[in-house]
């Protein structure tokens, strides 16, 4: 049992020895991994925040694009109403028919190909 203990006794003053030894190279490794996890801490903020604009500009022109085409429609709508294709007809001269006249044939009737 002694030698188990002066086993451990002996590892753990050595681990003891060894962080005594080497504390400046731990303090700086620490503080090489702090400053590190801040930089990716602050890229990562700078990404969000970015993405935050571009979210909000895209939700913008969603909005100018929903209105432009609600105008369209609008504009649309009134083209083919039928006051507009009415007035379109008087400009063109054209009048109204009043009773049709269909030709009556006989027979079937075929086109000659030449």
């Amino acid at each position: 049992m002694t030698s188990i203990a002066s086993s451990y006794s002996s590892n753990r003053f050595t681990i003891a020895r060894w962080f005594d030894t080497n504390i400046r190279w731990l303090n700086i490794a620490s503080l090489a991994l702090l400053f590190v996890l801040v930089a990716i801490y602050i890229v990562q903020v700078n990404r969000s925040v970015s993405t935050g604009y571009q979210i909000r500009e895209l939700e913008s022109q969603i909005h100018e694009l929903t209105l432009l085409n609600q105008k369209l429609e609008i504009t649309t709508q009134q083209a083919q109403s039928l006051e507009t294709v009415t007035r379109a007809t008087a400009m063109l001269g054209l009048v109204r028919a009043d009773r049709p006249e269909y030709l009556q044939t006989a027979g079937p009737s075929y086109a000659l190909a030449e």
